[in-house]
């Protein structure tokens, strides 16, 4: 009986180690990790819910913005970050992170720069698109055809935007033929490579019969 308790005793004794430290030592530092993660994460908690309202708020005020007015609302939210000691660099940063998360969560999407003369280009394709609309494809293509017969600069320019026009129209379309010609393409050039390789009297006339239809 008195072995037995002293083998319990040891055994207990041994379990009180951490790492081969004993647990007594240990105790304090595990106990204020745990303690101080608690006040961590409840920080974090309350973090990540200001910043989902601070988000929101920010996207209310730039959604639809056009660039120069975006741009003046980044000059004053990075003087908000500059005039509590943080650097241009550092400012500019908080902003982007903030843009980044405002475009996962609002699929937000940042307006483009543009110059006078994009803007002006801009204006006049969105008019000769206007100017267009009421016209058929079939209406295009006859009215290319007599504008072709003049000849002339003032005709070949209007032929030059028919054409775009037409694109324009048809782009999906147009896609869809590029990619199915793309897919037969590299099925025959997937094809003679196999024939190639295969090196056999009846792969070699399927090759020249395959040349003598491409022409």
């Amino acid at each position: 009986m008195a072995q037995q308790t002293s083998t319990a005793i040891a055994s207990a004794i041994a379990v009180q180690t951490i790492g081969g430290v004993p647990a007594a030592e240990m105790q304090q530092t595990i106990f204020a990790i745990g303690e101080e993660t608690l006040e961590a994460e409840t920080l974090r908690a309350r973090g990540e819910s200001l910043l989902a309202v601070l988000d929101q708020n920010l996207h209310d005020i730039i959604k639809g913005l056009p660039y120069v007015e975006f741009m003046l609302v980044r000059d004053f939210h990075k003087a908000g970050a500059i005039d509590k000691g943080k650097s241009d660099d550092a400012a500019q940063k908080i902003w982007e992170r903030q843009i980044d998360r405002i475009k996962r969560e609002f699929d937000f999407v940042k307006p483009k720069s543009e110059s006078k003369d994009a803007e002006r280009k801009a204006a006049a394709k969105a008019k000769e698109i206007a100017k267009l609309a009421e016209f058929s494809d079939d209406d295009l293509e006859s009215h290319k055809a007599e504008l072709l017969t003049k000849g002339d600069d003032k005709s070949v320019n209007m032929v030059k935007k028919i054409n775009a026009e037409l694109t324009r129209r048809n782009a999906a379309d147009i896609d869809k033929a590029k990619a199915e010609r793309k897919a037969i393409s590299d099925k025959l050039i997937a094809r003679v490579k196999e024939l190639a390789k295969a090196g056999t009297d009846d792969a070699d006339e399927l090759l020249i019969s395959a040349l003598q239809l491409l022409g």
